[in-house]
C-alpha cells in the first residue's frame, strides 16, 4: 500500500518520513521543486525539517496528480488557506475509496469553516479521519515519543490509519469527536502565542503561566462546546495536551509570534522575519468573528488581538489579564 502526502512542511515531512520508517512507500507532493529536488536527492529538507535524514522510501513530487491517483491514504498537511485551492480543482481525480487524513488546522475567516469541513465539502464521498493532538514534529521526527488522536465516524478507518502511523514511540488513540479533535488543534495556536508573549516580557512565574494555560483551556472549550464539540474532548489529547505542547514548545512558530509581538516588533516586521505569520493569526481572526455570532466570551482572544493590532502593548496584556480577562 503507497502512502500519499499533501504538503511537505514541517508537519508534513515528519509523518511522511514516521510512515516511511514504519516500512511504507511514501508520496509526498510539494509545490516548491527546490524541496522535492533537495528530499529526492540529499534525503533531508533542510527548509522545513533541518537536521533529520529521511528514509528512502519516502519520495517527493511536484505532480499532485500522482500522489491523488496512487495512494490508498492521503494525509493533508499544507496551509488552511491553501486547501480549496489546492484540491478542489483535482478532486475528480481522487477514487472513491481513498481515505484522507486532515492535518491541517484552520478556520476559514470569510465563511467560518474548519479545514475538516472544507475537505468535506470538497470531497464529499470520501472517507475523512482528523488527525492531532501534541506532535510537534522537530520532535517526533527525531523519535522522542507522543500520543496523537485520531476521530472519524467509522472505527474500521481509524484501524487503518493507526496501523500506518504506530511505532514505538508514536501511538494513536481513536475519538469519535472530530469536531472537538480539530478545534483543539485549532484553537490551540491562538493561546501559544500569549504564552510568547511572557517569554518575550521574561514573565517566568510557574504561578502566571499555570492560571494563563487553565483559563485559556477553559476559553477553548467554551468556543468548542458551541460549535459542536464535546467538552471531554478539550481534557484529553486533542485539547489539553496539544495547548501544552504548542505552547511550551520553543519550536512553536505561533509562540514565536508571540515572543516578538513582546519585543516590541510589528505585524509587518514579523510577517516579514517569518515569511508568513503562524496559523494562530488568521485563526484569531476567524475565532473572534465566530465566537461573536454564537455569543461566546472570548477575552482572552480578544487580549490577544489587540495586541497583534497595535491598540495595546503586549506588557499591558499581561498587566490586565487577571483583572480583566479572568471572568
Amino acid at each position: 500500500m503507497k502512502i500519499g502526502l499533501i504538503g511537505l512542511g514541517n508537519l508534513g515531512t515528519a509523518v511522511a518520513n514516521l510512515v516511511a520508517q514504519n516500512g511504507y512507500e511514501v508520496l509526498g507532493w510539494e509545490y516548491q521543486s527546490a524541496v522535492v529536488e533537495e528530499i529526492n536527492t540529499q534525503r533531508v529538507n533542510s527548509k522545513f525539517l533541518d537536521g533529520v535524514t529521511l528514509d528512502d522510501k519516502l519520495k517527493a513530487t511536484t505532480e499532485i496528480t500522482a500522489v491523488l491517483q496512487e495512494c490508498a491514504v492521503i494525509f493533508v498537511a499544507i496551509p488552511s488557506v491553501f486547501i480549496k485551492p489546492t484540491l478542489e480543482p483535482v478532486r475528480h481525480l481522487v477514487p472513491p475509496e481513498t481515505i484522507i487524513v486532515n492535518m491541517a488546522k484552520g478556520i476559514d475567516s470569510k465563511i467560518g469553516l474548519t479545514s475538516f469541513q472544507t475537505l468535506a465539502g470538497i470531497l464529499p464521498q470520501q472517507r475523512l479521519v482528523m488527525l492531532s493532538g501534541p506532535s510537534i514534529a522537530n520532535e517526533f521526527a527525531r523519535g522522542l515519543p507522543t500520543v496523537v488522536m485520531l476521530a472519524g465516524e467509522d472505527r474500521r478507518e481509524l484501524l487503518v490509519v493507526s496501523r500506518i502511523l504506530d511505532n514505538d514511540h508514536f501511538r494513536t488513540r481513536f475519538s469519535d469527536d472530530a469536531v472537538g479533535v480539530e478545534l483543539g488543534g485549532i484553537l490551540k495556536n491562538i493561546y501559544a502565542i500569549g504564552l510568547g508573549m511572557f517569554d518575550g516580557q521574561n514573565v517566568v512565574s510557574v504561578n502566571f503561566r499555570a492560571v494563563y494555560l487553565t483559563i485559556a483551556l477553559e476559553e477553548m472549550a467554551r468556543v468548542g462546546v458551541a460549535m459542536g464539540a464535546k467538552i471531554e474532548t478539550f481534557l484529553y489529547l486533542a485539547g489539553i495536551g496539544d495547548l501544552l505542547a504548542t505552547a511550551l514548545s520553543e519550536h512553536s512558530h505561533n509562540r514565536h509570534l508571540g515572543e516578538r509581538l513582546a519585543q516590541g516588533l510589528s505585524r509587518e516586521q514579523i510577517r516579514e522575519e517569518m515569511g508568513v505569520l503562524p496559523e494562530g493569526y488568521n485563526t484569531l481572526k476567524s475565532v473572534l468573528y465566530v465566537a461573536e455570532k454564537l455569543h461566546v466570551s472570548v477575552p482572552l482572544a480578544k487580549g490577544l488581538w489587540d495586541v497583534i493590532s497595535g491598540r495595546i502593548t503586549a506588557d499591558k496584556f499581561i498587566t490586565l489579564f487577571i483583572r480583566d480577562f479572568v471572568e
